[in-house]
């Protein structure tokens, strides 16, 4: 498979999250007078929209830089689609509502990569990229 995403897609699960992979803590409780709850995490079914939003957004950068014939096929996408959906799902899940609307407002893959609301140092989170995520490499003549 071509090379399709940069790290920066990560953080498209972690954009939602503002945990860190650290532990939630427990939900407050209401009381009589209190504001209505934040709104709720993102569903399953926006989780696979922002994680088709983050490959159609690189796409379209590829689609700049690259021929034609360098650009990944739907098949392709698909198949990115599916494995990240595997990986990233359920940290995207336990994500803000806050992160994903600002995710899947991005315009750019640096755009959604800014959505994070806090970045952890942990190489399990943003540093790490899974695998068949790297930048194309380079033609040779």
């Amino acid at each position: 498979m071509r090379a399709l995403l940069p790290g920066a897609v990560v953080s498209l699960a972690l954009a939602c999250s503002s945990s860190g992979g650290r532990p939630r803590p427990p939900p407050p409780r209401p009381t009589p007078d209190a504001s209505p709850p934040a709104a709720a995490a993102p569903t399953e079914r926006e989780c696979e929209d922002l994680i088709a939003h983050a490959i159609a957004l690189r796409v379209a950068e590829l689609a700049q830089a690259l021929p034609p014939e360098q650009v990944p096929t739907e098949a392709e996408q698909a198949a990115l689609r599916t494995e990240l959906r595997g990986q990233l799902l359920a940290d995207c899940q336990h994500g803000t509502r806050r992160g994903y609307d600002c995710a899947i407002a991005a315009k750019t893959l640096a755009e959604l990569g800014g959505c994070q609301a806090t970045r952890s140092s942990s190489t399990s989170n943003s540093s790490v990229a899974p695998g068949g995520i790297l930048a194309p490499a380079p033609r040779s003549p």
